[in-house]
């Protein structure tokens, strides 16, 4: 996995979608989706409940996140802290699976380099904000912090922030 991308765990299941642990030989088209996403090129970009929406080289992205029931989206909200969500967090809350992703290019394989390039992209922004790995879930209603680059010291319990 590239170190630009999936650096917290939320990013990382996004990185994983595009670099599956179980391909045995490389994908050819990853070198390409990662310079995509890192020249600005997946345009915009729409994270909503349930679904992330680009525009990749003049191609309509469309990617489809199953959404978590009430119970799990609550103990996300319990957990936030404003738009940062600690990585300990993740072992407690459901992975990333049967998210489907639909591009109108003509490319056979799926996901198709548009839609890599949107998965390198979505992995970044969780990176930046990680509550939106939430939202994509399904979290709506809950304000993010006023000032998202900044976490209160008093809201940080050092013993879990970084995962111990």
């Amino acid at each position: 996995m590239s170190g630009e991308f999936g650096i917290t765990v939320w990013g990382r299941d996004w990185v994983r979608l595009a670099e599956p642990t179980s391909v045995t030989r490389p994908d050819s088209r990853l070198p390409k989706a990662r310079s995509l996403a890192r020249r600005e090129q997946v345009r915009e970009v729409g994270l909503a409940p349930g679904v992330v929406t680009s525009a990749v080289e003049g191609h309509r992205v469309r990617i489809t996140v199953p959404q978590w029931d009430a119970a799990t989206l609550e103990t996300a909200r319990e957990k936030l802290r404003g738009d940062d969500l600690p990585d300990a967090v993740h072992a407690d809350l459901p992975g990333m699976s049967e998210v489907r992703a639909d591009c109108d290019c003509a490319q056979r394989r799926n996901p198709c380099l548009h839609a890599l390039a949107t998965f390198y992209e979505v992995a970044r922004r969780l990176d930046e904000r990680p509550r939106l790995a939430v939202v994509l879930r399904g979290l709506t209603g809950h304000a993010p912090a006023r000032d998202a680059s900044r976490i209160p010291l008093g809201l940080i319990d050092p013993d879990t922030f970084y995962g111990g």
